[in-house]
């Protein structure tokens, strides 16, 4: 297996099930998980346990303040993926305006702001990007949803993109170690104000942050 612990600590360990879980919701396509991975469920390492009958193969449903907390957060992140129909495209995105808003279906960002393109893609050293949906050719109550991951272990300053005509970005979830809790991914109209075209957020290492334009 190749595979890395966080060097066993444990707010690295949830902040990365968070980010997998992220990217899971908010990707294209049927999402698939395991059970038990709504409450951190954890097979200690082995992933071909299912002819084990002990503890290293049981769901166990006495949950700790962590587990709780991750419940919450997968709960609210499915609940988030449903509410958005931009995110369940029946075919994959477009890169062209199509309704006229001056704003494609998709486009990548690099952190800078700038589009990413096939040369940024293809360069083994960079490890962030983000993208922009337009929700409004979907009929999504948002006109926009902005994804952005760092791949690095440090932080990532990363310049938000135009939002929409008269539209600002608030944060639904962001997946630090800071913004662990109950409350990690924000209830529909409790979204946190960040700003316009132009601003800058800092991305913590191996986290990523999911933005709505409205």
């Amino acid at each position: 297996n190749h595979s890395w612990d966080q060097a066993g600590i444990a707010a690295d360990q949830r902040k990365a099930a968070r980010t997998g879980l992220a990217f899971m919701m908010l990707s294209a396509g049927v999402p698939m998980i395991t059970g038990g991975d709504e409450m951190l469920r954890t097979q200690f390492g082995n992933n071909n346990v299912y002819n084990l009958d002990s503890a290293a193969n049981w769901l166990d449903w006495s949950l700790d303040a962590n587990e709780s907390n991750h419940r919450t957060y997968t709960s609210r992140l499915i609940a988030f993926r449903k509410a958005h129909p931009a995110l369940r495209p029946l075919n994959f995105y477009s890169a062209s305006d199509t309704n006229g808003n001056v704003m494609e279906q998709l486009r990548w960002f690099k952190p800078d702001g700038g589009v990413a393109d096939a040369s940024y893609f293809n360069n083994v050293n960079n490890h962030a990007l983000a993208w922009r949906i337009d929700g409004s050719e979907f009929g999504d109550s948002a006109s926009a949803i902005y994804v952005a991951y760092n791949g690095w272990s440090g932080m990532v300053n990363f310049t938000l993109p135009w939002p929409g005509a008269g539209k600002q970005w608030y944060r639904v979830t962001d997946t630090a170690t800071w913004n662990e809790g109950p409350n990690a991914v924000a209830v529909p109209g409790s979204e946190a104000f960040i700003g316009g075209e132009w601003t800058v957020y800092g991305v913590q290492g191996r986290s990523l942050l999911l933005l709505i334009a409205k």
